[in-house]
């Protein structure tokens, strides 16, 4: 029987695994619309296309499933753009379709007509322009096998309104025969590990260095099982946080721009680093020549694009690191470390053991007040700003999808939709974001989204009127000249909130019990929006041009 290809692309979805497509319809899309009708895939009109392609990232980062989402030609597809640069720089599984004009228009400048592929290509993974019918099945299941092999990363279709809706007989296609990628082969696989564990096994100052491909690879629990048979200390990226759990007396906490101070200078003294999953961004290394001075580095990835991209490593192995550590683990040697590791317990207690809660001042109390609060089953989500360091820094996060947080691009204006995006994921667990008033206004306009679906999601609004961490780095780094920071107190957030259908209530972040409370215990989405002194910032911090244990703790003179 003769199907559309709007009918084959969606049949086709469902066959990946699809539930849920986040969007926004134009002309050009009507055809997966109106089928969309006779499919049980779910639709969640979003309000702007920017927060489709986070609501997709926030999906696919609750679930580790692919996410979808999906503009129309033209501003539909260019606003999915910094959606799609946020998936590809934080490694998320993600398939994007784009309407397009009609095949014989492509190339006229024809209204909403956009070279989308150009347009993304640095920023995805594989893009596809659909020519005809036939081509939808074997296109989408190349698109979901790209999207979700090796480094995940989105995949990009372009589907032009004609091919959408014309008929073709359905090929049946079934399984995609998919290039591989040559990597070394076992045998010098084995000798890397093997060099791996005898340099751990004589190190006296080794540290672990987790990124974000340890969730990818899903491989936490080996990860686990390494740091405890080695009595091994761990730090963290900013995405690795949360891989292994946080409070099994190992943890260093997270190293970088504003990371912990133990950890930076923990990493400094090192004499053996195995980097896991991370490739050495410039917000956790700093002054590359400064970094780790007297360590070996070996680095395994499975992207050989990040082996030795920012530091070079000593070792290097490119493979799967679920697999590379189940094979690495029985190679190393049980030991105490008992140096080492009073070492770091004296470095600790030197700097205060509760030092980095101490750091996040009253806004990371309030964070661990709202933890506690909430079902132990919750996801944290961050926007960028000072809202993301005292988050990242103060909740414990028990799983490894227990916070997402946009790391790579840094994209102000994420936490709100990515929140959407999680809790249609996980409907059974607690979902709460913590933004600024400079993220939010940036897509406030998902409160509709939010109140349309009675998506019980929990927002919190950290306000201090200000971009608070541009303020604080030109107070500290630019002698206190001021200039377009300054937000207002003008916008009545609780009646904005309320005139979208959501309850809401207002706090300081030193008197918030209530609020929490209030806001813990509602049904359906709550707002929660919570008044910050502008002067508070985020300690340590390390200054422009200087390495990781050159951190300064507060103003300078």
């Amino acid at each position: 029987m003769e199907k559309t290809g709007a009918e084959i692309l969606l049949q086709t979805l469902r066959e990946e695994g699809v539930d849920v497509i986040f969007g926004y319809p134009g002309a050009n899309s009507l055809p997966i619309h109106d089928s969309l009708n006779n499919s049980p895939i779910r639709h969640y009109l979003v309000r702007h296309e920017q927060a489709a392609a986070h609501a997709a990232d926030g999906y696919a980062r609750a679930t580790g499933k692919v996410g979808v989402c999906m503009g129309t030609s033209g501003p539909g597809a260019t606003n999915l753009v910094t959606g799609i640069a946020t998936a590809y720089m934080d490694s998320t599984p993600m398939v994007v379709l784009t309407g397009q004009v009609t095949t014989e228009l492509l190339g006229s400048d024809a209204f909403q007509e956009t070279d989308i592929i150009g347009i993304t290509l640095p920023i995805t993974k594989h893009s596809y322009l659909v020519s005809d019918p036939g081509e939808v099945e074997s296109t989408v299941k190349q698109a979901f096998e790209i999207a979700r092999s090796g480094r995940p990363g989105p995949v990009l279709i372009d589907l032009p309104r004609n091919v959408m809706a014309a008929k073709c007989e359905q090929s049946g296609v079934k399984n995609i025969a998919m290039p591989k990628k040559r990597h070394a082969g076992n045998k010098k696989n084995g000798e890397e590990l093997q060099r791996i564990a005898t340099y751990m096994n004589r190190s006296e100052r080794p540290v672990i260095l987790i990124g974000g491909g340890v969730k990818l690879s899903q491989a936490c629990e080996e990860l686990a099982g390494l740091i405890e048979k080695g009595n091994i200390p761990f730090v963290s990226t900013m995405m690795g946080i949360g891989s292994v759990y946080t409070l099994n007396g190992f943890n260093l906490g997270f190293i970088g721009t504003h990371g912990n101070e133990l950890a930076n200078r923990i990493v400094h003294d090192s004499d053996f680093i195995l980097t896991i999953g991370a490739r050495f961004s410039d917000r956790s290394t700093a002054i590359v020549k400064e970094f780790a001075p007297l360590a070996t580095i070996a680095q395994v990835d499975i992207d050989p694009s990040s082996i030795g991209k920012v530091i070079t490593a000593d070792i290097s192995l490119v493979c799967d690191i679920r697999e590379a550590l189940t094979k690495l683990t029985p190679l190393v040697e049980r030991k105490e470390r008992s140096g080492w590791l009073k070492r770091i317990e004296k470095e600790r207690n030197a700097l205060g053991k509760d030092r980095s809660m101490k750091e996040c001042g009253p806004a990371g109390a309030f964070i661990r007040d709202v933890q506690t609060a909430m079902p132990e089953k919750t996801i944290a989500i961050t926007d960028v700003g000072l809202n993301q360091i005292w988050t990242v820094r103060s909740w414990e996060a028990k799983t490894p999808r227990g916070m997402i947080t946009p790391g790579g691009l840094g994209t102000m204006g994420f936490g709100l939709p990515a929140a959407m995006g999680v809790k249609i994921a996980v409907p059974d667990h607690g979902v709460v974001v913590f933004t600024g008033d400079g993220g939010f206004f940036m897509n406030i306009q998902e409160l509709a989204t939010i109140s349309y679906y009675n998506l019980p999601v929990k927002i919190v609004v950290f306000n201090n009127g200000h971009l608070g961490m541009i303020r604080q780095m030109q107070d500290l780094f630019y002698g206190a000249r001021f200039t377009d920071i300054e937000l207002g107190d003008k916008v009545d957030i609780v009646a904005v909130a309320r005139g979208f259908g959501i309850q809401a209530d207002k706090v300081s972040v030193e008197n918030s019990g209530a609020g929490i409370e209030k806001m813990c215990s509602a049904d359906g989405p709550f707002l929660l929006e919570v008044v910050v002194d502008p002067d508070t910032y985020v300690f340590p911090i390390i200054p422009p041009g200087m390495s990781n244990i050159d951190m300064i703790g507060g103003r300078q003179g």
